[in-house]
C-alpha cells in the first residue's frame, strides 16, 4: 500500500510519498520500454511474413484480433460484418484471372491440347513407318 506523507505541521496532510511515486514511474517506464521492444519485434515478424510469404498485414491483424475473441463474440461480429458488407456493397469485384478461364485462356489451352494431340499422331505414324525399315530408293 502507498505510504502516506507525515505532516510536520499541526495541519494534517495526506497523499502518496514522493519516493513511492518515483518508484512507480520507474517501474512503468521499464514496462513501457519492454512493450515498445515487443511491439518492434512483432512488427518485424509481420513485415518479414509480408515480404517472404505475401501476408496481408491488415487482414492478418484482423485475424489475430478474431482469434482472441470468444466463439460467440466472434460469430456475432462476423455475422454483422458480412451483413454490413453486403448492405454497403463492399464485396470485392470478380477476380480478373478467375473470369479469364471462361474466355481466352480456356480457348488457348484447348488449342494447345489439340495441337499436341496432332503432333503425337504424326510421331506415331512416323514411328510405325520406321519400324518397317528404311527402304532403298529406286534409281
Amino acid at each position: 500500500m502507498a505510504e502516506k506523507l507525515k505532516s510536520t505541521k499541526s495541519k494534517k496532510q495526506t497523499g502518496v510519498a514522493a519516493p513511492v511515486l518515483q518508484s512507480l514511474i520507474g517501474v512503468c517506464n521499464g514496462h513501457k520500454t519492454d512493450m515498445d521492444a515487443a511491439r518492434g519485434e512483432l512488427g518485424a515478424a509481420v513485415k518479414k511474413a509480408e515480404d517472404v510469404h505475401g501476408v496481408h498485414r491488415r487482414a492478418f491483424n484482423d485475424c489475430r484480433k478474431l482469434s482472441r475473441m470468444e466463439d460467440a463474440a466472434r460469430a456475432d461480429y462476423l455475422r454483422a460484418f458480412d451483413d454490413y458488407r453486403a448492405k454497403l456493397e463492399l464485396n470485392p469485384p470478380p477476380d480478373l484471372f478467375e473470369t479469364a478461364g471462361d474466355g481466352d485462356e480456356e480457348k488457348r489451352r484447348a488449342e494447345q491440347a489439340a495441337k499436341a494431340k496432332a503432333d503425337d499422331e504424326v510421331v506415331e505414324r512416323n514411328s510405325k513407318a520406321l519400324r518397317g525399315g528404311i527402304q532403298q530408293l529406286a534409281h
